[in-house]
């Protein structure tokens, strides 16, 4: 690509009766001061203006290599919608894990696109933005949800001013609600955790109940357990190495933890231990008995749970087990509200705190990158006045 620098003047031209400087091909100057660059390519018309001469000859040289390589569009039409897109290809997924990308991406699929696609991003004002917050927070969005929203409009439209397309960034002009105060987690006290256990161990996720309730596994991490490479019966260790996950244009793959802190060893309980040492002597017989009907996935023919066929646990497979088991309760005329996998998470997590395991040991457990999140959640467990001092700590990381 020729730079500006290198264009050479090609003509004269007169301001008031003066001789000036000679003008770069295809640049002229009008009455007003503005420097025009004019350039046609198979029959169509194109213009850049600037007040500087150099800036509008490069302007110029830029457009007239990318249009003749293919790769201009003109701002003016670039909406929304098709600057998502090339945010998300050419600038987050050679950077980003997959699972960031496919939260940007489910983000913008709820919450932005039917708003915001189909507008020009010239033509995006704070005020839009603002109506936007103030509608999620209106219809009960967790701060969490807002705030990520707020996060993929402010990397797309950064990117686009660092690109020239728009003046200034619109995103930090307006300003995020003021957030209702966070719900308190779900979790089971123990006479719940009782009668749900009693409930459960007869179904065929009984197992998987106990282990979430023994170690604190989020959903995916569970679902991913390796026989390979995440058991350690020799050290009575689960080593959590990945989260399993789906999606429909790639199918199913184990991706790695959400953070470093993620990437942790358990230690395995006795209770644990018997338990996985069932499922595996179950699983071998299972395979047996399907024969050419058992069909794992390539890659994932080693987990730890998997369905009668081979194939891996969707996430649905255990809520529609947990739905059917919580009506069943209430059914027989028990208080008993709603849970989901992450329930079990923090019922671990309290019933630890409970017994007197320390926080930041905790935190390791769980994974949790900072104390302060352990302590966010799980602080309401704690006495009062123990509380109150564990957090200033907390405060500390």
């Amino acid at each position: 690509m020729q730079q500006a620098a290198d264009i050479k003047p090609c003509c004269l031209f007169v301001q008031g009766g003066i001789s000036m400087a000679k003008l770069p091909n295809g640049v002229t100057l009008r009455k007003d001061g503005l420097y025009v660059g004019r350039f046609q390519y198979q029959g169509i018309r194109y213009n850049v203006t600037d007040q500087d001469m150099k800036k509008c000859a490069e302007k110029l040289e830029k457009m007239k290599y990318e249009i003749k390589n293919g790769i201009y569009c003109k701002e003016s039409i670039v909406t929304v919608n098709s600057w998502f897109r090339t945010w998300i290809e050419e600038y987050k997924v050679p950077t980003s894990k997959k699972n960031t990308i496919k939260a940007y991406e489910t983000m913008y699929e709820q919450h932005i696109k039917k708003p915001l696609g189909s507008r020009k991003i010239k033509a995006v004002r704070p005020e839009m933005i603002q109506r936007l917050y103030n509608s999620l927070n209106k219809q009960g969005f967790a701060a969490k949800t807002i705030d990520l929203v707020s996060t993929v409009l402010h990397g797309m439209f950064q990117q686009a001013y660092k690109n020239e397309m728009i003046q200034k960034n619109p995103v930090p002009l307006a300003t995020l609600p003021k957030m209702k105060k966070a719900r308190k987690p779900r979790v089971m006290d123990l006479e719940e955790q009782k009668l749900f256990m009693e409930y459960v161990k007869d179904d065929e996720i009984a197992d998987i109940c106990e282990l979430f309730l023994s170690t604190g596994l989020r959903s995916g991490e569970l679902r991913g357990l390796d026989w390979e490479t995440d058991i350690d019966f020799k050290n009575k260790l689960i080593h959590v190495t990945g989260t399993l996950n789906y999606d429909k244009e790639t199918g199913w793959r184990k991706d790695e933890p959400k953070t470093e802190t993620s990437c942790r060893d358990i230690p395995m309980l006795d209770n644990v231990e018997r338990l996985l040492k069932r499922v595996k002597r179950q699983q071998l017989q299972t395979r047996m008995y399907m024969g050419d009907k058992w069909q794992p996935i390539k890659g994932l023919e080693n987990l730890v749970f998997l369905q009668p066929t081979g194939t891996p646990l969707y996430k649905g497979y255990l809520r529609k087990h947990l739905d059917n088991i919580q009506k069943q309760i209430v059914k027989d005329g028990h208080k008993f509200e709603r849970i989901t996998p992450h329930t079990f998470r923090h019922t671990f997590a309290t019933r630890c705190i409970e017994n007197g395991v320390p926080p930041q040991v905790l935190k390791g457990i769980l994974g949790h990158s900072k104390l302060s999140m352990t302590m966010d959640l799980y602080a309401h467990v704690l006495p009062d006045p123990m509380a109150d001092e564990i957090q200033k700590i907390a405060n500390l990381f």
